[in-house]
Formats: C-alpha cells, sequence, structure tokens
C-alpha cells in the first residue's frame, strides 16, 4: 500500500517547478529591462508614462523590424551582418530617385519610390542568398563582403555626405508614415505589430517556418527529408532583405 501510495503521488511531485527550474538565461534579459524601468521610473516618473513608452517603441519599430527578418536568416542557421549597411544603400537609392523627379505628380513618385526600394531589398537579400548557397561561401564571410560592397556603394552615392529629399511637397507627403497614428496608434508600431504578426504566422504556422526550423537545426537531416535547404536559405536571406526595405521605408521620412 505504501509503494502504491509513493508510486501514484510521484507524478504530482514531479509537476511542481521550483524556482531552480527557471532558466535564468530566458528571464534574464526581461528581469534587466524591468529594473531599467524601476529606474528610470525613479529618476523620472515620466519615464513610464504612455507618452515616453510611445515615443520609445516607435523609434524602435526601425530596429524590431529588421530583427523580423533576422529571425528567419538565424532560425535557418545563417547570418547577416550586411544589414546595417544594407539599409543606408537601399535608403540611399531611395531617396536618389525621388529627387530625381522622373515622376512629376508627388503621389505617383513616391508609390513608385516604394515599389522600387522593396525591390531592391528583396534583391539584396537574394545576392546575399545566392552568394551563401550557390557560391558554398560561409555566411560570415558573405555577408561581412556585402556589408563592404553596400557600404562602398552607399559613399559613392552620396559622395561621402548627406542625402535628403529636397521636394518639401515629398516631404510632407510622407511625413505621415512614421509621424502619422491610425486609431490613436502611431503608425510604426502599428506596422511592426503587422510585420510580426505575419512573421509568427509564416513561422509557426506554414510548412516553410518549418522547413525554416529544421534546416536551422540539422541541414543534412533536412536535406535526407527531402527539403530543399538551399531554396529554404536563400528565402530567408529575401524576407531579411524585404523587412530591410520596409524599415527604410519607415524610416526615411523621420530623417528626411
Amino acid at each position: 500500500m505504501n509503494t502504491t501510495a509513493e508510486t501514484e503521488s510521484t507524478p504530482e511531485i514531479r509537476g511542481r517547478r521550483t524556482w531552480r527550474d527557471v532558466d535564468l538565461r530566458a528571464v534574464a534579459p526581461f528581469a534587466a529591462l524591468l529594473l531599467l524601468l524601476i529606474v528610470g521610473a525613479m529618476v523620472n516618473p515620466n519615464f513610464i508614462g504612455l507618452n515616453n513608452l510611445a515615443n520609445v517603441a516607435t523609434r524602435s519599430a526601425f530596429i524590431a523590424i529588421i530583427a523580423v527578418g533576422a529571425t528567419f536568416v538565424i532560425s535557418s542557421g545563417d547570418l547577416d551582418l550586411s544589414v546595417g549597411s544594407m539599409v543606408a544603400f537601399v535608403a540611399s537609392l531611395m531617396i536618389l530617385f525621388m529627387n530625381s523627379g522622373v515622376i512629376a505628380d508627388p503621389a505617383l513618385m513616391l508609390a513608385a519610390a516604394v515599389v522600387l526600394t522593396v525591390i531592391i531589398g528583396s534583391l539584396c537579400g537574394l545576392a546575399n542568398g545566392l552568394i551563401t548557397t550557390v557560391g558554398k561561401i560561409e555566411p560570415f564571410i558573405a555577408t561581412l563582403g556585402t556589408m563592404g560592397i553596400y557600404r562602398g556603394l552607399t559613399t559613392w552615392l552620396s559622395q561621402g555626405g548627406a542625402i535628403t529629399l529636397r521636394s518639401p511637397e515629398q516631404q510632407e507627403l510622407y511625413r505621415p508614415v512614421y509621424f502619422g497614428s491610425f486609431l490613436g496608434m502611431p503608425l510604426p508600431i502599428l506596422i511592426i505589430l503587422i510585420v510580426t504578426a505575419i512573421a509568427a504566422f509564416i513561422l509557426y504556422r506554414t510548412r516553410y517556418g518549418r522547413h525554416v526550423v529544421a534546416v536551422g537545426s540539422s541541414r543534412d537531416v533536412a536535406r535526407y527529408s527531402g527539403i530543399a535547404v538551399d531554396r529554404v536559405r536563400t528565402i530567408a536571406f529575401i524576407i531579411q532583405g524585404l523587412c530591410v526595405a520596409i524599415a527604410v521605408l519607415l524610416y526615411v521620412p523621420r530623417l528626411g
């Protein structure tokens, strides 16, 4: 009887979780963030005010969108060191195109610039993916090289200086993308929520998302399972480039 009672109580004991079961590495970033919020609130009570939190979230949306794209690249077992230089390169081409005046109507010019930016960002991601997969070059080396290329092209395009939107009409038309709001929510926050939701759906609810995780876990096992490993990795880089383009579209009206 005692043995039976002990056996029956074992699952209950095993089911209990204690503080020792907590993964400190997973909790540490959130604990550090909470500590920063507490210290900031002690220094200035307005630090945790709704307006300030919305301002911080708005400014962070630019980086967050790029991080969403990096999630796919990292989950597939790769990394991309060129995103910073890619942002500068794509933004430079977008602004130069808008300053060219090839389309007289400001609204049509902005629409064309948006399409061009998305295409350029995706092509930059495709280039990184093909160099890594078809060229059989380690992503660290490949994206380190493209980082230098994008940076050099940006310096050449800007002639070592700053590039800004010249047309006041375009600036005024484009300004609401960053400074506007919808139902009281700043547009950058709304955009990052939409991008994150779409990315989460792709990663957790689609076959491609499962393939990304499988490739990142073991490329050999994924290949033996019939997964097109190189295609999955290349698409991940394209998604990274697309997210860079979205971030550029969101941030250019702030810097102008």
